[in-house]
C-alpha cells in the first residue's frame, strides 16, 4: 500500500496536448479530438487513448469510493469495508498503466489524489464513525464520547487531505516517504474493522458469514474493539509526521522486500474473494514495525521540506 507509489506516478487523463487548457477560443493542432468535433487523426486517437487508460483505472477507485458509501448507508459494512481493499488494488494499478504507457501527466496526480482523499480519508472516517454510532454498546455514542468521535473522524479526515497535498508539492525521497500514506492507513482502517466484525460479535456483520479459515483461531477481539477509534487518532498523527517509511519495493533488506511484497499481493487475492481480512492486518502489521526499525536505522536523518514558505 502506498500513497501508493501510484501517487507519484498516478493515472493521467485526457489532455494529452497543450489544447486542453488553451483559452476560450484560441486553437492547438495538438487537441487529441478536435474542437470542430470532426475524427480525429489514428496519431491523435492513439495518444488520446493512451492518456486516457490510466485514469480509467483512477476512476475506477473513485467507483470504489462511491460504492463503499453506498453500502455503508445501507449499513452493509462488510462490503463497504471490502470496497475500501478493492480501491487499494486501482489505486497501485493505475500508476503502473502510467509508467508502463509512459502517459503521466499532472492532470492525473491530482486525479489520483482526489481519488485517494476519498477512498483512506473521507471512507475510514465515515465508516468509524457510522459504525461506532450504529453500535451503541461499544459506548461511543453519546454524551462526550459521541463529540470526541466527531472530532477523531475530522481530525483523521483532515489529516489525510493536507498529508495528500504536502505530498504533490513536495520534491520528496525516491526510497521513502515522510509519513505514512494514505492508502497504507485507510486499507489498514477497513481491515481492523472487518477483523472486528469476523473475531468479534456476529450481529456486528448481520447477513455476512466470513469464509474461508479462521487464522486468529477462536481469539475474540471483542473487548479491544471499542478502542478502534484511536487508531484513527494514531493514523492521523502517522500522516502528518516526519516519519520516514520506506516504499514499497524500496525497502534495503531484499528478504524483506520480498516477504513483505508477498504478503500484500496475497493479502490483495484474498481481498477479492472476500476471504481472511487479517493477512492484510497481519501483513501491514508487520510492515508498520519495519518501518520503525528503517526510520532510525536504514534511512537518511532528512527531514521533509517546510509546510509553509519562511
Amino acid at each position: 500500500m502506498a500513497e501508493s507509489p501510484s501517487t507519484s506516478l498516478s493515472s493521467s487523463v485526457a489532455a494529452a496536448g497543450p489544447a486542453a487548457d488553451s483559452p476560450a477560443g484560441s486553437s492547438s493542432d495538438s487537441s487529441p479530438i478536435p474542437a470542430s468535433g470532426g475524427t480525429a487523426s489514428g496519431g491523435d486517437l492513439a495518444t488520446f487513448l493512451r492518456f486516457l487508460a490510466p485514469n480509467l483505472v483512477t476512476a475506477g477507485s473513485i467507483v470504489c469510493a462511491v460504492l463503499a458509501m453506498q453500502a455503508a448507508l445501507r449499513g452493509d459494512w462488510v462490503d463497504a469495508c471490502f470496497w475500501v481493499l478493492y480501491s487499494t488494488i486501482t489505486d497501485k494499478f493505475d500508476g503502473l498503466v502510467a509508467r508502463a504507457l509512459k502517459a503521466s501527466t499532472p492532470l492525473g496526480v491530482q486525479m489520483d489524489s482526489l481519488a485517494d482523499l476519498l477512498n483512506y480519508g473521507f471512507m475510514p472516517a465515515a465508516l468509524i464513525y457510522a459504525w461506532f454510532v450504529g453500535h451503541p454498546t461499544l459506548g461511543w455514542s453519546s454524551g462526550p464520547a459521541l463529540i470526541a468521535l466527531r472530532a477523531i473522524c475530522v481530525f483523521y479526515a483532515v489529516a489525510a487531505a493536507f498529508r495528500l497535498a504536502r505530498f504533490n508539492v513536495s520534491k520528496g525521497n525516491p526510497d521513502f516517504f515522510f509519513g505514512t500514506p494514505t492508502t497504507f492507513c485507510g486499507g489498514m482502517m477497513a481491515s481492523f474493522l472487518l477483523c472486528a466484525m469476523k473475531y468479534g460479535e456476529p450481529a456486528w456483520s448481520p447477513g455476512f458469514d466470513f469464509p474461508g479459515l479462521r487464522l486468529f483461531g477462536s481469539v475474540r477481539l471483542d473487548a479491544w474493539v471499542p478502542y478502534m477509534p484511536l487508531l484513527l487518532v494514531f493514523f492521523s498523527w502517522s500522516m502528518l509526521s516526519s516519519w520516514r517509511v520506506p516504499k514499497g519495493g524500496r525497502i534495503a533488506n531484499r528478504f524483506v522486500n520480498f516477504y513483505i511484497s508477498a504478503l500484500v499481493v496475497v493479502g490483495w487475492l484474498f481481498a477479492l474473494v472476500r476471504w481472511l481480512p487479517e493477512i492484510v492486518l497481519f501483513g501491514g502489521t508487520q510492515f508498520l514495525l519495519w518501518a520503525v526499525y528503517a526510520h532510525f536505522a536504514q534511512t537518511p536523518k532528512e527531514k521533509p521540506e517546510p509546510l509553509f514558505p519562511a
